[in-house]
């Protein structure tokens, strides 16, 4: 699978608060990147990879160690035109979007300090048919 967009990751305590950084970055120890054999919906990347930063410093870790999933999709259509009296026609067309109903993944949570921290929630819509007649005349 592609590999998806870069993820920051902060931390849910932000002991700067006071200096006006709005977030705070965690320390990061090693790489977060897991295998992708070892990588699934409840542990997406390595989260013994970051610790949470000490008050009054910044932390380590860079912009976006975090990528999220990838996302492929192979949408099929079918459509057929049929002429009708004149110049009118009708078109028959079938649609098929996402069609290995591979699931389109959110992106894991990348706060440290929360519950599910590293786990993936959410996904989008799964395989989708349509079907449609359309007119012209």
């Amino acid at each position: 699978m592609q590999s998806g967009v870069p993820l920051a990751v902060t931390q849910a305590t932000n002991f700067n608060a006071f200096a006006g950084f709005g977030t705070q970055r965690p320390n990061r120890t090693h790489d977060p990147s897991l295998p992708v054999d070892r990588r699934s919906v409840a542990e997406w990347f390595d989260t013994t990879a970051f610790t949470v930063a000490p008050q009054f410093t910044i932390g380590n870790s860079s912009r976006n160690p975090v990528r999220g999933p990838g996302y492929r999709s192979i949408d099929v259509a079918i459509a057929r035109r049929i002429s009708l009296r004149g110049r009118s026609t009708m078109e028959l067309r079938g649609e098929l979007f996402n069609i290995t109903n591979t699931p389109p993944l959110g992106a894991p949570n990348t706060v440290l300090g929360t519950p599910g921290f590293g786990s993936i929630t959410s996904a989008g819509d799964p395989r989708v048919g349509q079907l449609a007649v359309k007119f012209l005349f």
